[in-house]
């Protein structure tokens, strides 16, 4: 289970906390480019203030704080566009990207010169190498190409291939009562969306305008099309529309495509393209981010990740991640696909405190060998849900079809988009909310392991958590008997609203907590029996009955007797 963790640090403290290098200057650092962090001191002489957010956070970003109750910080405020200048002035010297989260800028040098003009600035803290010139392993493509799969089709007329991983998810009921992301803004941080402004499967999601902002954060040269497949066969998870192949889990949504990867190296500056990514993401007002991304060793050994540092605290990715929750997004972030290796474990931002960190399964929903395990380093559940990411059908590369891929990589979007549906069925909820619904429904809730987590999530179980759990004080009375009452280790519900179909059941105590959530079938004349062991271990008194089915809910007092 989750441990209780204290608030994250403020600014200064964060950054103090996450330069673990010292700084190394590399010899090839005077002949050819490198790249840095570089933290600067304060915020002191900003233009900017926290009482005129609009200066700095879309309508979007705005609606989506005050609907969670969030305040602006520090945090918020653009880095001073002064010291960016006096940056970007040096000879030698490029920025590349800056982070408000964590005040500073990630920037280019030429020559240790330059290096040494950056580090003489009086508002600089820090300077910390983040890059490298050439990759030691040029030829390496990070993301293997989807292989072939065995996974079996399910012949359905709308979803084709594709349905059985949204309906090993229970998602189609969420799309049957016409939630397929409506509404809803999903920021794409991945290394390039090749071919997504041409391809038929996407024709749906530009006609209407569903591609509302694309970003270059690596080259910035503000074409994300034109770089690497990875991205696009992601995005088709969630946004794809061909008849009878493949149908997204939120076709419906608006999609921000952030490309914050560059896949011929391995580098750290690439976590810092990620932080600039989710910082515009949060400023959009993006709802949900997946990233199918992460990160442990680079071309360089001497920045590589441990194990030790993915606590979610320790890793500036992994911090960054968490405040992406706090601003109220939720994060889902694929969990890696070290299983099988020396690694074995999640990467960062996987790690991170107050995200969905997705983990793959097969078509018969067992672990893919791939996929890495848990726990985080400090003992926290790991990864949290999973996904069909053996055999998911995905975008083939070049062609409008689809293909059976491998990977975390695709089971994270899958869940990523039915996020985003079940939030637009409860807008009024917050991001931690969602988060704990998605995870409460899983297979393995009470029962977690290192490899699954909680289990793979039922989003008509989450969705039925989120109805039945507004207004849980008072009971709403409708004609129905719950027998033998009081109960001892089961109960029958007669009730002329229930139909012979599946129903959700949930028991609160007296202090509003949940003893039982469960799902049981109702029978003809409108009977429901409840049966489980976790009801003999109840103490005695009364506790409040919660019934869902279809979207209706009854609750009742009830009582356990001694």
């Amino acid at each position: 289970m989750e441990r209780s963790r204290s608030p994250i640090r403020t600014i200064g403290a964060l950054i103090a906390f996450v330069m673990v290098h010292a700084l190394a200057v590399r010899t090839h650092a005077q002949t050819a480019p490198d790249t840095y962090w570089v933290a600067f001191t304060d915020k002191a002489s900003t233009p900017y203030s926290l009482s005129q957010p609009e200066a700095f956070l879309s309508a979007r970003a705005i609606q989506r704080r005050a609907a969670q109750n969030i305040p602006y910080d520090e945090l918020d405020l653009p880095v001073d566009p002064a010291y960016v200048a006096a940056v970007e002035g040096l000879p030698g010297v490029a920025v590349l990207n800056r982070s408000k989260w964590f005040n500073g800028v990630t920037v280019r040098v030429e020559s240790v010169d330059a290096l040494a003009a950056v580090q003489a600035l009086p508002f600089v803290a820090t300077v910390n190498v983040s890059g490298g010139g050439e990759s030691l392993r040029p030829a390496l493509d990070k993301f293997r190409a989807p292989l072939a799969s065995t996974a079996r089709d399910v012949d359905e007329a709308l979803y084709g291939s594709s349905f059985l991983q949204i309906s090993m998810l229970n998602g189609q009921a969420l799309h049957g009562i016409g939630a397929q992301g409506q509404g809803m803004l999903i920021g794409v941080l991945d290394s390039g969306f090749e071919g997504v402004d041409v391809s038929m499967a996407f024709d749906a999601v530009r006609q209407r305008g569903g591609i509302v902002a694309t970003r270059d954060l690596v080259t910035h040269d503000g074409d994300v099309y034109a770089d690497h497949w990875h991205g696009r066969s992601v995005l088709s998870c969630m946004a794809a529309r061909l008849d009878s192949q493949l149908i997204g889990t939120a076709p419906e949504a608006d999609y921000v495509l952030l490309r914050t990867e560059e896949v011929a190296t391995e580098y750290p500056v690439e976590e810092d393209h990620w932080i600039a990514g989710a910082e515009l993401a949060d400023s959009l007002g993006c709802d949900v981010l997946n990233t199918s991304l992460g990160y442990t060793t680079f071309d360089d050994s001497t920045m590589d990740h441990t194990y030790e540092q993915l606590d979610g605290a320790t890793l500036r990715i992994s911090i960054a991640a968490n405040i992406a929750s706090r601003k109220g997004m939720v994060p889902v972030n694929s969990a890696g696909n070290s299983g099988s290796s020396s690694w074995f474990y999640i990467s960062a931002p996987a790690d991170a405190i107050d995200v969905l960190t997705v983990g793959a399964v097969g078509d018969v929903e067992n672990h893919a060998p791939f996929s890495s395990h848990g726990p985080s380093a400090d003992g926290r559940v790991k990864p949290d849900v999973c996904a069909m990411g053996w055999g998911t059908r995905v975008l083939n590369v070049g062609q409008d079809s689809a293909v059976s891929a491998n990977g975390t990589s695709f089971a994270s979007p899958v869940l990523a988009g039915l996020v985003a549906c079940l939030w637009q069925l409860h807008p009024g909820r917050t991001s931690s909310e969602i988060m704990d619904a998605v995870r409460r429904s899983a297979s393995l809730f009470s029962d977690p392991n290192d490899s699954l987590g909680y289990g793979i999530p039922d989003f008509g179980a989450a969705h039925a958590w989120l109805t039945m759990t507004i207004g849980i004080q008072e009971p709403v009375p409708y004609a129905a008997q719950v027998y033998p009452s009081p109960f001892v280790d089961h109960f029958t519900i007669r009730s002329a609203e229930l139909r012979p179909a599946p129903a959700h059941v949930v028991l609160f105590d007296a202090q509003g907590r949940v003893v039982l959530f469960t799902r049981s079938n109702a029978v003809d004349g409108g009977l429901l029996r409840v049966d489980d062991q976790r009801l003999v271990g109840l103490s005695p008194g009364t506790y409040l009955l919660v019934v869902e089915q279809g979207g209706s809910v009854v609750r009742q007092r009830i009582v356990r007797t001694p």
